[in-house]
């Protein structure tokens, strides 16, 4: 399934938190296990943070990746999806 489709059942399934406004800086509204869509790629919001309290995300990009579990919310500008299984 690619991530457009992946997208489109999340926007039917679960709860938006946001898409129009995504503020990683509220840093009250991003919840461990939290779904994050790129608009390329999907990841999971950890329950680990950075220094600044913005959360890591659990994904695979490529298959020389070393961690799994990265910051990279800061520097990422094509979120397209924050969602909540609820």
């Amino acid at each position: 399934m690619d991530v457009l489709k992946k997208h489109l059942y999340m926007r039917k399934s679960c709860s938006m938190i946001g898409v129009i406004m995504i503020d990683i800086n509220k840093i009250d509204k991003w919840q461990g296990g939290d779904i994050v869509v790129f608009k390329k790629h999907i990841g999971i919001v950890s329950d680990n943070r950075n220094k600044k309290g913005i959360t890591f995300i659990i994904h695979h990009a490529n298959p020389y990746q070393r961690y799994y579990e990265e910051d990279i919310l800061e520097y990422r500008d094509d979120i397209v999806g924050h969602y909540r299984i609820s």
